[in-house]
């Protein structure tokens, strides 16, 4: 049940920039930008199968690089995510795991198409595509610019963002070969073509932006998960201790600090 956590990982971070008066929010990420932050994520699951739940609790620290592969005309930055020196530990066994491994992924962020000043809010809709299969995330934000802050005498405007994420996405095992095996059980990866994941996430993101260098200083953020994954196996094949959907219900939170 452990490594299936792993799976259930959702993190969104909002942006802006700063000034007395309105203005416009906005990031200047470009390609071959490197970014380097420390992780520290907490998560407090019931995870279901077969008619019982366990408690899982699971803490989580690491390093993050995020490098800027590209950047295309509408904004959206294509980036490769780098997890290194990462410490998994659960209360149930006190396992200590540590591995690295990069994906690249799609990243957007949806800042405000218009000037905005301390106090303003603004919505955005948008739908992340699933690159490991199809399927996509749909999400809901309500952002609110709060302030402006200094953090270690950088200059930053601080964003809150309400997100509510709608999960409809199968993943094909094929896409995520020689990584699978971190996520799964021993003995599941066999005959296992793909997995679908549905349900809802709730976050709640307080982002730091650096106003002068246009990038995301550090992050904190809250929130919930309720989703159903389901293994979906080659004909004749088994998963070993699981026959059915597995549910995942919790709360989590994630610390993301310049390294």
């Amino acid at each position: 049940m452990r490594r299936f956590a792993a799976l259930a990982f959702l993190v969104l971070a909002a942006c802006g920039s700063i000034g007395a008066q309105a203005h416009t929010i906005s990031l200047g990420y470009k390609a071959g930008d490197t970014y380097k932050y420390t992780l520290h994520t907490v998560l407090d699951y019931k995870i279901g199968a077969e008619g019982f739940a366990i408690p899982f609790n699971l803490e989580m620290t690491g390093k993050q690089t995020i490098t800027v592969k590209s950047v295309d005309s509408s904004g959206t930055a294509e980036i490769t995510v780098e997890l290194g020196d990462l410490s998994i530990k659960t209360t149930t066994n006190g396992v200590t795991n540590t591995t690295t491994t990069g994906a690249p992924t799609n990243f957007e962020m949806k800042v405000a198409d218009h000037a905005v000043k301390p106090g303003d809010t603004w919505t955005k809709d948008y739908d992340q595509a699933n690159p490991m299969g199809t399927g996509a995330v749909h999400m809901t934000s309500t952002n609110k610019y709060l302030r402006d802050e200094q953090v270690k005498n950088v200059g930053t405007a601080v964003v809150q963002s309400n997100i509510v994420s709608n999960l409809d996405l199968t993943i094909d095992m094929s896409a995520v070969a020689g990584q699978a095996g971190s996520l799964l059980p021993t003995g599941a990866g066999a005959g296992l073509q793909s997995l679908s994941m549905k349900g809802t996430t709730t976050s709640d993101v307080t982002s730091w932006i650096d106003t002068g260098a246009r990038r995301v200083v550090k992050t904190h953020s809250s929130g919930s998960i309720d989703a159903t994954m389901t293994l979906n196996m080659a004909a004749g094949a088994t998963t070993p201790g699981l026959t059915g959907p597995i549910t995942f219900k919790g709360t989590q939170t994630t610390d993301m600090n310049p390294a």
